[in-house]
C-alpha cells in the first residue's frame, strides 16, 4: 500500500539504494539538512492549521450567535416582516354619500379618481424613487418626501400611503409602466368628490379636503388617517359622520415586485349615507342666477316646516376646486377675493335691517296696546323728536297701521317709537328669533345685534352704559345698533306668516346606501310665540298692501295672478350729509336693499328674504328679484300638480 507524503527510501520494499530527489524542491541557499519532516516545518505549519481552525470556529460561533439573534431574540419581528412580505393589508376609502335636493336631483357625488401611493418597506432607493415620481407628476422631490413624512404617521410599513392623488390618466400609464423598476410604488383607484352642478348651492354643499392633526386627534379613534379625505365646510362638515362612511379592509398575497397574487380576506367599505335636503334645485338654480354680479343672499322657507328652499349667497365659488389638488396661486385667489366668495352672506354677514324692522315695531306697539291697527297718524313729510329732525320718504298724509307698512312711512314709527321702550321693542324682535342664531344645520352662523340690557352695560365708550331716547327714534326704523342677517329676517317672517317661530333646516331625511331610511334630520320644535291672530292678520294686511301696484313700495314684487305680501327696506350706510348723494357716492358707502315677503297672504306657504349689499333702495334693487323667485315657485307647484 502506497502512502501519500515525504519519499523514504527504506520505506519502498523495491528500493535499490540509490538516491532519490525529494518531491518538493527547498529554496535554494537552504540549509541541506531543512527538510519538510524537521521540528521546524512542522511546528509552523501546526501553527497555521491552529489558526485556521481558529478562524473557522469563530466564523461558526458568529453565525450560530446571528441565528441565534434571528431566530430567538428577534424572532417576532422578523416573523412579522415575513409575513408582511407575502401579505398586504390594504385599506379601501368608502365612497362618500351621496347629497340630494328634494327631488332627487344629485348635488353631490362621486367620480373615478387614481392616487399614488407608496409602500415604504418595498422601496430599493427612497430618493431615486421620489426623484423619479417628481419628475412624473411635476413637483419637486422635496414636496413628496414632506407629504410622505407627514402622512406616514401611524401607518405601517408595509402599509401604502398616498403621496399624490387625483392624477391624470397618462401619468397612470407612465408610472405603471415602470412598476418593476420602481417597486413599492403603487396605483390605487379612489373615490373623489364631485359637484355635478359646479358652483350651484356652494355654501350649503361646502367642501372637501385632507383631514389634519388636529381633526385626526379629536374625532372618533380608529375611523380616520391621515391622508383620509373629510367635509371642512358646509353641509359635508356638519354631516360628515353619517357621509364619511367606513373603510373596507383587503388582505393580499403579492409577488416579489408588489402585483397580486392572490385575495386572501375582504372587507368590503360601507358606503356614507344619502342626505336628501329640503332645497329645491331649480329655485336654488334661479335665486343664483339672480344674483348674478351682485353681492348679497336670498333665503326661501317652507313656513310649515322650516325647510330651506333656496339658500344663496353671491359672489360664490366652485367646490370642485377643493376636491381636486389646487394650487397656491388658486388658494390665494380665492381667501384674498375682497368680495370674500367664501362668506356664506345669508347666515354668517349682519346688516342694519333698515324699514323691516318696522314690521317688529308694529307687532310690539298692538301687543302692548299702543296702538290698534285703526290707530292713524298725519304724515307730513318729517318731524323733529328730542331736538332732531327726522325726515320721511315723502308726505304721505293720514295713515293707519295698514297703510304705514304699505307706503313705510317713517313717521307713523317715529311716533310709535317715542311711545315704546327700548326693552319692549327688544323683547319682541326676541320672541322673533332675532338677535340669536337660528339653529340651521350650518356652522358659523351669525347672531347679530341688538340693543339688549347687557348689550348697552358692555358697549364700550362712549356710550359708557347708557341708552339715549333718541336712539329709540332710530331704532324703530331698523337704524342704529341692530344688525341681522338674512336668514334671521326669513324666519322672522315665517313667524309673523304662521304665529310660530320655526327652525330652518336643510336636511330633510339620511339613507343608507340600500335606500333604506335610517333617520329623519334632528330639528328643534316650533315655538309659539303667543301672537295675537287678529294682530297678525293687521300686519300681513299691511304687507299686502305694500304689494299694491300703485301706493306699495313692494310693487315691484307683485304678480296679478298670486297673493304676495312683503315689505321693504332700505338700510342707511352712511348719512347723505356726510357721502352726498346715493346716485353719487361710491359702492361702499350705498345703502344696503332689503326685501322680505310671505306668499299667499291668506294661507303662507313660503317666506322669502333678498338681500343686496350696497344695492341702494329695497323697492327696485331687491323686490323685483323676490317677485321672480315667488312666482318661480307657484308656477312650479302648479306644473307638479298638472
Amino acid at each position: 500500500m502506497s502512502t501519500v507524503g515525504p519519499w523514504r527510501p527504506e520505506s519502498s520494499p523495491k528500493s535499490t539504494g540509490a538516491r532519490r530527489r525529494p518531491i518538493f524542491r527547498r529554496d535554494p541557499g537552504a540549509p541541506d539538512e531543512v527538510t519538510l519532516e524537521s521540528p521546524i516545518v512542522r511546528s509552523r505549519l501546526l501553527s497555521r492549521v491552529r489558526v485556521a481552525e481558529g478562524v473557522v470556529i469563530l466564523m461558526v460561533m458568529l453565525l450560530l450567535f446571528g441565528f441565534w439573534r434571528l431566530q430567538v431574540v428577534h424572532a417576532a419581528h422578523y416573523r412579522e416582516l415575513a409575513d408582511n412580505n407575502r401579505h398586504r393589508n390594504i385599506i379601501v376609502r368608502a365612497p362618500r354619500g351621496l347629497i340630494t335636493d328634494r327631488n332627487d336631483l344629485l348635488l353631490a357625488a362621486n367620480r373615478a379618481a387614481f392616487n399614488v401611493a407608496i409602500v415604504r418597506e418595498e422601496l430599493d432607493d427612497r430618493d431615486a424613487t421620489l426623484e423619479w415620481l417628481a419628475g412624473v407628476l411635476g413637483v419637486t422631490p422635496d414636496m413628496l418626501r414632506e407629504r410622505l413624512d407627514r402622512r406616514k404617521q401611524g401607518i405601517p410599513v408595509f402599509q401604502p400611503v398616498v403621496i399624490a392623488g387625483d392624477i391624470d390618466a397618462a401619468l397612470v400609464a407612465a408610472i405603471e409602466a415602470r412598476s418593476l423598476e420602481y417597486p413599492g410604488v403603487l396605483i390605487q383607484p379612489e373615490h373623489k368628490r364631485h359637484y355635478p352642478k359646479g358652483r350651484v348651492a356652494a355654501h350649503v354643499m361646502g367642501y372637501v379636503g385632507e383631514i389634519n392633526a388636529a381633526q385626526l386627534a379629536s374625532w372618533e379613534q380608529g375611523r380616520y388617517r391621515m391622508g383620509d379625505i373629510v367635509g371642512k365646510l358646509g353641509l359635508e362638515r356638519v354631516h360628515e359622520g353619517r357621509l364619511s362612511g367606513f373603510a373596507g379592509d383587503e388582505e393580499i398575497i403579492v409577488d416579489s415586485v408588489g402585483r397580486t397574487v392572490r385575495v386572501l380576506n375582504q372587507i368590503p367599505p360601507e358606503p356614507g349615507n344619502t342626505l336628501t335636503l329640503t332645497l329645491d334645485l331649480l329655485l336654488q338654480q334661479q335665486a343664483e342666477a339672480l344674483l348674478e354680479g351682485k353681492k348679497g343672499a336670498i333665503v326661501m322657507l317652507d313656513v310649515n316646516t322650516g325647510g330651506v328652499l333656496a339658500l344663496a349667497s353671491a359672489p360664490t365659488f366652485d367646490p370642485n376646486m377643493f376636491a381636486r389638488r389646487f394650487s397656491q396661486a388658486e388658494w390665494n385667489a380665492v381667501t384674498n377675493d375682497l368680495a370674500r366668495p367664501l362668506q356664506n352672506r345669508a347666515l354668517q354677514s349682519a346688516y342694519p335691517p333698515g324699514s323691516i324692522f318696522k314690521l317688529m315695531m308694529a307687532v310690539a306697539g298692538l301687543e302692548n296696546g299702543i296702538i290698534t291697527p285703526e290707530t292713524t297718524v298725519t304724515c307730513t313729510g318729517g318731524g323733529t323728536y328730542y331736538r332732531q329732525y327726522r325726515s320721511c320718504n315723502a308726505v304721505h298724509g293720514k295713515v293707519s297701521l295698514e297703510s304705514a307698512i304699505g307706503r313705510s312711512c317713517n313717521v307713523y314709527f317715529y311716533e310709535l317709537g317715542a311711545k315704546l321702550s327700548r326693552q319692549q321693542i327688544i323683547e319682541v324682535a326676541q320672541r322673533f328669533g332675532l338677535g340669536a342664531r337660528t339653529g340651521i344645520d350650518l356652522l358659523n352662523e351669525g347672531t347679530g345685534i341688538l340693543p339688549t340690557d347687557e348689550w348697552v352695560s358692555q358697549a364700550p365708550p362712549p356710550r359708557d352704559g347708557n341708552w339715549y331716547p333718541g336712539e329709540t327714534i332710530g331704532l324703530s326704523i331698523g337704524q342704529g345698533p341692530i344688525d341681522t342677517t338674512p336668514l334671521q329676517l326669513a324666519q322672522m317672517a315665517a313667524t309673523l306668516a304662521t304665529g310660530v317661530r320655526i327652525t330652518p333646516h336643510l336636511v330633510e331625511t339620511v339613507e343608507n346606501a340600500a335606500g333604506r331610511e335610517i333617520e329623519m334630520a334632528p330639528r328643534n320644535q316650533p315655538v309659539d310665540i303667543n301672537l295675537s291672530p287678529y294682530h297678525r292678520a293687521a300686519i300681513l294686511s299691511g304687507m299686502r298692501a305694500a304689494t299694491h301696484p300703485v301706493t306699495g313700495t313692494a310693487r315691484r314684487a307683485a304678480n296679478p295672478d298670486y297673493d304676495f305680501g312683503g315689505k321693504t327696506g332700505t338700510a342707511q350706510v352712511a348719512s347723505a350729509a356726510a357721502a352726498g348723494p346715493e346716485g353719487d357716492r361710491p359702492e361702499e358707502l350705498r345703502n344696503h336693499a332689503w326685501f322680505v315677503g310671505i306668499a299667499p297672504v291668506d294661507a303662507p306657504e313660503i317666506a322669502i328674504v333678498v338681500f343686496i349689499e350696497h344695492g341702494g333702495s329695497g323697492g327696485v334693487a331687491a323686490a323685483p328679484l323676490a317677485g321672480l323667485l315667488m312666482t318661480a315657485y307657484f308656477e312650479s307647484r302648479e306644473a307638479a300638480q298638472q
